[in-house]
């Protein structure tokens, strides 16, 4: 199958949306964010000051409204022929953003716009004369995955395996972050630009890293370039990939040399954490479930106070989306919903223990896509 997404599934995406739309009462839905504007339009922008819509009218086509500077690439790379624009930002009176859009607009009574939507723009969208409703509307079609997207994620794990191996052949004790992430850039453009060599780079990148010891309790935090690995004490790899326009997760807890005693007994029990989570997941089972079935265990091991996030969440085109693997979130999983699996412990000055898959959910349980080794022997670099 090839790793394009075609006109055809575009436009079937626009027309769901137009049910969505239909179905709360709105006349029109605009989108300007990075992620649901490609997931409509194929067209990858970053906005900056310079705002960008994918116009979805309910009893019309889509069109695109950019500025003048991106209107010949809007026409060349989207599905979405009708695109109008205008002239810059700042501009002079009569020939800014939003008194063109205003005329775009006219006759379109009720507008839904995103929830992240700045207010000063919603409230240069509302105008004198319309309502405007900030519903979420896109994201709801972008939780269960086209096959076609399955392929493309499937290969973004490929990716992120090659990535995460290379990471972790490289964290021998005593080498420097700066050592150990150089070449990863380089073998992920390498390897998805074997496979897709016109691959759009404003949606392929990737984030490769080692949180070394006590530091690995904290994910979000940068670790630095010259952290060293230290031999017994457990270090966290972390690999994300978009690979044009699509995502993928690989995390490993690794160690160097030898393990600590106590390191191998919080790694066990994060892998049965792992493990009776993954045992939930399959199309018709809540979210919540599969995160309070890890949550509970880890509780009954006496770890209520190193639970630090929840199990999962959705990978599409961002490598962060629906649907949350939280208690808090009552939903179904859905067949082709691709989620991570990740619980993890955290010992405050020690460090953290968390295996990430990216898993497609399947009709009677869950394939995982990415395969990196995830025992304790294979990860003990030697």
């Amino acid at each position: 199958m090839a790793l394009r997404i075609d006109p055809q599934e575009y436009s079937q995406r626009s027309k769901k949306l137009k049910s969505l739309i239909e179905r709360q009462k709105v006349d029109v839905y605009l989108t300007g964010t990075v992620e649901n504007s490609y997931y409509l339009s194929g067209l990858a922008y970053r906005p900056f000051e310079r705002i960008f819509f994918v116009v979805v009218p309910q009893d019309d086509e889509p069109f695109l409204f950019v500025p003048r500077l991106e209107e010949e690439h809007a026409k060349k790379i989207s599905w979405i022929k009708d695109v109008r624009s205008y002239s810059e930002y700042p501009a002079k009176s009569g020939g800014n953003w939003s008194t063109l859009l205003q005329e775009h607009l006219k006759g379109y009574r009720n507008v839904g716009i995103e929830s992240s939507l700045p207010t000063g723009i919603a409230e240069c969208i509302r105008g004198r004369e319309r309502e405007v409703k900030a519903i979420d509307l896109v994201e709801q079609l972008r939780v269960i995955k086209s096959p076609k997207e399955v392929e493309k994620i499937r290969f973004a794990a490929k990716v992120a395996d090659k990535i995460a191996q290379r990471l972790l052949t490289n964290s021998k004790e005593g080498a420097s972050l700066l050592a150990i992430i150089a070449p990863a850039s380089q073998e992920m453009y390498s390897t998805v630009l074997g496979k897709i060599p016109d691959a759009n780079l404003l949606v392929t990148n990737s984030t490769a890293a080692v949180w070394m010891g006590a530091i690995s309790t904290m994910p979000h935090r940068a670790p630095s370039a010259f952290d060293v690995i230290k031999g017994g004490v457990p270090n966290v790899e972390l690999t994300t990939v978009q690979a044009d326009g699509y995502s993928a997760e690989c995390e490993r807890t690794f160690f160097a040399k030898r393990v600590e005693d106590r390191a191998a007994t919080y790694f066990k029990d994060m892998m049965e954490a792992r493990e009776k989570a993954l045992s939930e997941v399959k199309d018709g089972v809540l979210c919540s479930t599969v995160d309070l079935v890890a949550k509970k265990f880890l509780v009954k091991k006496s770890y209520e106070k190193n639970i630090l996030h929840r199990t999962g969440h959705g990978i599409g085109i961002g490598t962060h989306e629906e649907p949350w693997v939280a208690e808090g979130w009552d939903y179904q999983l859905k067949e082709n919903m691709i989620i991570s699996i990740e619980p993890g412990i955290y010992f405050e000055g020690y460090g953290g223990f968390r295996h990430s898959d990216t898993v497609l959910v399947t009709k009677s349980g869950y394939e995982i896509l990415t395969r990196t080794p995830i025992d304790l022997a294979s990860l003990t670099i030697a």
